[in-house]
């Protein structure tokens, strides 16, 4: 693979505006493709093959006028009287009636929950009695039915009304409808009240601010500044890295022309192709100045690209095959993330290996132009050079001193940030994890206030009784007190009944009642609303033992049972996430072990790369938890559970960066072991082979690596700033995980084992090393054949 690179290096250099061109085609293409053929993403979160999809699915069938009651078009418009008034006084009364005239004049919204809810409320509480004492319910039953759907609250300070808008679905309400609907908002505002939306109909659209883009490429351009310590050289890689990003964000808003994706998608893409795209150039560019000091430009280029290339292709190979491994967890999602970042991941590759070194032919002699006096190497403006230790030579050295106290810092440090996983909470977005100051949050935090937390988010079971049991002994009671029917509409009906008596009976619900029932009388929808919210972790544990109790009643009733809505259909969500975390985890540290194997042609250096990787993403899941679940140092306004989709995408970028660092750190290594494995002379038997090898190596590595690490954490944070809370967790989670793999694994724990531990880090059996394919990433044959080749010509360098 070294010598084809190398060839396409040369080539690329020598044809660089053939090279060039290709690009500018290929990206003036994608953008042409996008305008004509991008589609509207969406915000849903669907998985299939799940009770409450499944029961969604059902819903549907039964009940076709109410439409995906997971994904109804719902808003929720919550009014709250000012300090010591009430709702019912005269003006607020009139200040309400506005807003819901305005709405009704702009939208021509209807509905039965929709109105003035100090009219509304009374009149449909009324209703709910007389419907349900007709079916034979005790009064005291429907009242408790009638009080629990109530949209004032006792004091009458806070109330609220629903609605639908005129959409297929949440993701697909037009803008302008939600514009009305804050317009309206407003008239209750300028009359005093406090007037707040929320609902899964008028959520925010997911957008990037281009500002985290601008400050992740500007303190990119400053770390490359002083490795190159030119101007030019830290331009280069980050136009590459706008192409490739750019081309794959393309790719993504391409492809919803045939694949419907969430709206999270090109985000996610765009964090990671950034950040791989600045380092891929960055390792390529500062291999082609150290060629440039015994090569002509050319054939510098073609061993950059071969050698350190060769890196790039297996760094990105491993990130690739990481996020396409996202499979594994069956969500489609997910999937579709995992597909699209690992597509930027691949043309990042690409355009490192191409355009790099095209650019390179292009700046000629100049590409190290514009230095900066007194850095990287470059003479002061008194023409004095600083020679002595780098930063990186003084740091392992340190290290092969006290290698046992390193190991124990880096392991018990780590292992320490890793124990708040274990109470980690997940849960997808929703109004009651938005940022406290969006109108959803407020609303959210305004139900909950005036009718508890689990009216935010509750269940819908939907109880098909067609197929009821006449001769139920559960049932027997409720088909007594019917006087008229069939005993199989009795059943139906008694099916209704019973189920909604005995979910009211389960641990963590608040109430349990009947809310319709289908045209035909067949089915009935029992909303179940919870004591907690829907990020309440205890909620998850209430949906447990209501899906328990529903087949405990579908059991003795012979009715057919299930359980939907918003909340149930994320929880399913979170669960498989759950369940999938630790396949997908093991297929992820096996993968890094049998990759590094073939490598490295040792066992021990894999074992630590995976131990690492898992202290490292421990680490970083433990201080993601400490700062945005449990709010330590008080940076965060609303602490609450993690992105349930978080933990598993967060491993398989991180052990994708882990894999780049490992790679090109621990080749360096390699390469000097494999030249002088009785050790050189340069250092004068001071140390053993491996100890040289691994301060030679570290020492030739590890200023790039850091600069990589450092742009790759600047791009993550700058994230943080984006308005959306599990994007800004995204950005923190990532960059946690850069810098604990990168300076506690890769610099610290690494080069710690190898030193322990001598020759036994290069060992292999030897029957294994002849099964294993061979992968020369380090490019030693390419350069000894270079070497070979041109031992006796002059080489011209001056260029």
């Amino acid at each position: 693979m070294a010598k084809f690179l190398y060839r396409v290096g040369r080539w690329s250099f020598l044809n660089k505006w053939k090279v060039i061109i290709a690009w500018l085609i290929l990206v003036a293409a994608a953008a042409g493709a996008m305008a004509t053929l991008m589609k509207p993403m969406t915000s849903e979160y669907s998985i299939s093959n799940t009770p409450a999809i499944d029961a969604t699915h059902r819903a549907s069938e039964l009940f076709p006028e109410a439409g995906n009651l997971a994904n109804a078009p719902s808003v929720n418009l919550v009014f709250q009287a000012p300090e010591g008034e009430k709702l019912s006084d005269p003006e607020n009364m009139a200040a309400i009636q506005d807003v819901v005239d305005y709405i009704k004049d702009n939208l021509g919204v209807e509905g039965q929950r929709f109105g003035n809810p100090l009219e509304v409320s009374p009149q449909l509480q009324q209703s709910v009695i007389d419907q349900f004492t007709s079916m034979g319910l005790p009064e005291e039953t429907a009242r408790a039915d009638a009080d629990n759907l109530a949209m004032v609250n006792e004091d009458e300070t806070i109330a609220y009304t629903t609605f639908d808008f005129d959409a297929d679905s949440a993701n697909s309400v037009k803008q302008e409808d939600k514009d009305v609907v804050t317009a309206a908002m407003e008239l209750g505002r300028e009359q005093g009240l406090t007037v707040e939306g929320g609902g899964a109909g008028f959520g925010d659209a997911i957008a990037v601010e281009e500002m985290s883009e601008i400050i992740g490429l500007a303190v990119a351009f400053i770390v490359l500044v002083f490795t190159f310590g030119s101007l030019v050289a830290a331009g280069m890689p980050l136009i590459t890295a706008v192409v490739g990003v750019g081309l794959g964000a393309m790719g993504v808003m391409i492809a919803t022309h045939w694949v419907t994706l969430n709206s999270i998608t090109p985000v996610l893409a765009l964090m990671i192709g950034l950040a791989v795209g600045v380092d891929y150039s960055l390792f390529i560019i500062s291999r082609y100045r150290q060629e440039r000091a015994r090569m002509e430009p050319a054939d510098a280029a073609g061993m950059a690209v071969g050698t350190a290339g060769s890196s790039v292709v297996f760094a990105g190979a491993t990130v690739f095959t990481a996020l396409f491994a996202l499979l594994v967890a069956n969500i489609g999602f997910l999937t579709a993330m995992g597909l699209s970042a690992a597509g930027t991941v691949a043309v990042a590759v690409l355009v490192s290996l191409t355009l790099v070194p095209a650019l390179l032919g292009l700046f000629g002699k100049k590409a190290f132009a514009g230095r900066i006096p007194g850095i990287a190497g470059n003479p002061t403006r008194r023409g004095r050079v600083r020679h002595g230790e780098t930063m990186g030579s003084r740091w392992v050295r340190f290290v092969q001193r006290m290698p046992g106290l390193v190991m124990a810092v880096v392991v018990l440090g780590l292992g320490a940030l890793t124990t708040p996983v274990l109470h980690m909470q997940l849960a997808l977005p929703t109004d009651t994890t938005s940022d406290p100051d969006t109108t959803q949050r407020k609303a959210a935090d305004l139900m909950a206030e005036g009718f508890g937390p689990g009216i935010n988010g509750p269940f819908l079971v939907i109880v098909n009784g067609q197929d009821a049991n006449p001769d139920s002994a559960a049932l027997a009671p409720y088909m007594a007190a019917q006087a008229e029917g069939t005993d199989q509409d009795k059943a139906t009906l008694s099916s209704f009944l019973y189920t909604a008596s005995q979910l009211n009976q389960v641990g963590g619900v608040k109430h349990a009642q009947l809310v319709g029932l289908n045209g035909e009388g067949t089915a009935a929808q029992v909303m179940v609303t919870p004591e907690t919210s829907p990020s309440d972790a205890r909620t998850e544990g209430t949906a447990q033992a209501l899906r328990t109790a529903t087949e405990e009643i579908a059991d003795s009733t012979g009715a057919d049972i299930g359980m939907t809505g918003l909340t149930a259909v994320q929880l399913d969500i979170t669960e498989r996430l759950q369940a999938a975390m630790l396949p997908y985890l093991t297929i992820v540290v096996g993968l890094a072990i049998l990759l590094l194997l073939v490598v490295f042609r040792s066992l021990l250096v894999p074992l630590v790369a995976g131990l690492g990787f898992l202290l490292s993403v421990g680490a970083a899941f433990g201080v993601t938890v400490l700062v945005w679940q449990d709010g330590l140092t008080g940076l965060v306004p609303a602490p609450g559970p993690l992105i349930s989709f978080m933990p598993i995408f967060l491993i398989g970028v991180t052990f994708g960066l882990a894999m780049d660092y490992q790679v090109f750190i621990v080749t360096r290594m390699r390469e000097h072991f494999i030249r002088n494995p009785r050790g050189s002379q340069a250092f004068h038997g001071k140390y053993n082979a491996v100890e040289e090898s691994t301060i030679v190596g570290f020492a030739q590595g590890a200023r790039v690596v850091t600069a990589a690490a450092i742009i790759m954490i600047a791009v993550f944070v700058a994230f943080i700033g984006q308005p959306l809370p599990f994007i800004k967790i995204f950005g923190f989670a990532l960059a946690a995980g850069v810098l604990f793999d990168a300076f506690c694994i890769r610099m610290a724990l690494v080069p710690a084992t190898m030193f322990l531990t001598g020759r036994a880090t290069w060992w292999i059996p030897r029957w294994l090393d002849k099964i294993l394919p061979t992968l020369d990433i380090e490019g030693t044959k390419l350069e000894e054949e270079w070497e070979a080749r041109h031992a006796a010509e002059p080489v011209d360098t001056s260029h």
